[in-house]
C-alpha cells in the first residue's frame, strides 16, 4: 500500500503502453494518501479526486493530477469547473476515464462527463463524450474535443486502433456499441456500425452482441483474431470473452472465463468492469483486472484495501479455441 501523497486507491483501471516501454495507468475515482500503518484511510477534503494517471516504477508509483497534492485536483478537470465559471465543483460535474491510445507520440485518452442530479450514490448522469490529448513523457494537455449527440451511446469505453480505422466502442443500456474512424482523424466524423454496414448516423447504429455488459469493457487484436473481454451488467460477478474475425464482430465463442470472489467481512461489496491489458501477456497468459467497491463508503476508511484493482491471468487459449 503506497502512502503519503500517492495513489491509494481507485476503479477504472485502464492502461495504456507508452512509446518508452512504460505503462500509464488510468484511474476513475481515486483516494490519494492519507492511510494508516494498520490501513485505514483518513478523510481528507474532498474525499477523492474523480480520475488520475499512475506509473510504476522501480518499485515506485508516481501520481499525476493537477496541483499541488494538498489541493486534491483531478488530472482531468471540466473547463468550467476548472476556471470557476459554472460555479460546480468537481462533486457536481467531472469526467470518469475511458480507453486510451498513443497517435503521433502523443497520449490519447476518452473521457465521459457526467454531473450530479440526485444526491443517492447513483443520481448521476452521463452528458457527453470527450477526448483529451497529452504530450509526452511530461502528460502536459494540449486540447479537448467533444463529439456533440451521438444518441446518448457512452463511447470511449474501449478503442482498438489498426492499420486503417481507430475503432471506438461504447455502451447503451448495457449493450455494446462500436464507431469508426480513418486512422489519424479520429477527432473528424465518425461512422457507427448499424449490424451490416457503416453509416454516418449514430442513430442507426445497433449493439454488436446481444450481451448485457458492465459499463467498461476491452477490445483488442491478438494475431488474427479480435478479442472482447467483458464483464456481466447488473453487477454481475462473471468475466466473459468473446472473438471475431473483424473489430466489429459478428462476435462469437462466448465463454466464461472467470467469476470474481467477493471479499470477506464486506456484505455491502461488488466487483465490476473487467479490463484487459494486453500488454503484460506473459506466457500465453492475459492480464485481466477487475474493480471491487463497497454500497457503504464508510467501508473505503476502515479498510483501505478494498478500492483498489484486483488482477488475473487467463490462457489465451481458453478464449480463442
Amino acid at each position: 500500500m503506497p502512502r503519503g501523497d500517492q495513489f491509494t486507491g481507485g476503479d477504472g483501471v485502464y492502461s495504456a503502453k507508452l512509446p518508452d516501454g512504460r505503462t500509464v495507468w488510468i484511474f476513475g475515482d481515486t483516494f490519494l494518501g492519507n492511510v494508516t500503518p494498520d490501513n485505514r484511510r483518513i478523510k481528507t477534503d474532498p474525499l477523492y479526486i474523480r480520475n488520475s494517471f499512475v506509473i510504476p516504477e522501480e518499485g515506485q508509483l508516481t501520481t499525476f493530477h493537477q496541483g499541488e497534492p494538498h489541493e486534491y485536483k483531478s488530472m482531468m478537470i471540466p473547463p468550467e469547473v476548472a476556471d470557476g465559471s459554472s460555479g460546480f465543483s468537481e462533486l457536481d460535474l467531472w469526467y470518469w476515464p475511458g480507453d486510451a491510445f498513443i497517435e503521433e507520440g502523443n497520449l490519447n485518452v476518452f473521457v465521459s462527463k457526467f454531473y450530479q442530479k440526485e444526491k443517492d450514490m447513483w443520481g448521476f448522469r452521463f452528458v457527453e463524450t470527450e477526448l483529451f490529448e497529452f504530450s509526452l513523457p511530461d502528460f502536459q494537455q494540449l486540447r479537448v474535443n467533444d463529439f456533440g449527440d451521438l444518441d446518448s451511446i457512452h463511447f470511449g469505453h474501449a478503442v482498438c486502433p489498426t492499420e486503417t480505422f481507430t475503432y471506438i466502442y461504447g455502451l447503451k443500456n448495457q449493450f455494446p456499441y462500436v464507431a469508426r474512424a480513418p486512422k489519424g482523424k479520429v477527432r473528424g466524423k465518425w461512422e457507427f456500425y448499424n449490424g451490416s454496414s457503416w453509416v454516418s448516423d449514430a442513430k442507426k447504429a445497433v449493439p454488436m452482441v446481444k450481451f448485457s455488459g458492465s459499463e467498461q469493457f476491452s477490445v483488442f487484436q491478438w494475431d488474427e483474431t479480435f478479442i472482447m473481454i467483458m464483464q456481466e451488467g447488473g453487477l454481475g460477478r462473471k468475466i466473459y470473452s468473446f472473438i471475431a474475425k473483424t473489430p466489429y464482430g459478428p462476435w462469437t465463442n462466448q465463454q466464461m472465463i472467470y467469476k470474481t470472489p467477493l471479499l470477506d467481512n464486506c456484505k455491502d461489496c461488488w466487483t465490476y468492469n473487467a479490463l484487459a491489458h494486453p500488454q503484460f501477456t506473459e506466457e500465453d497468459m492475459l492480464l485481466i483486472s477487475y474493480n471491487t467497491n463497497s454500497m457503504v463508503l464508510q467501508d473505503h476508511y476502515d479498510n483501505a484495501l478494498i478500492y483498489r484493482p484486483r488482477f488475473i491471468r487467463v490462457p489465451i487459449e481458453n478464449i480463442i479455441e
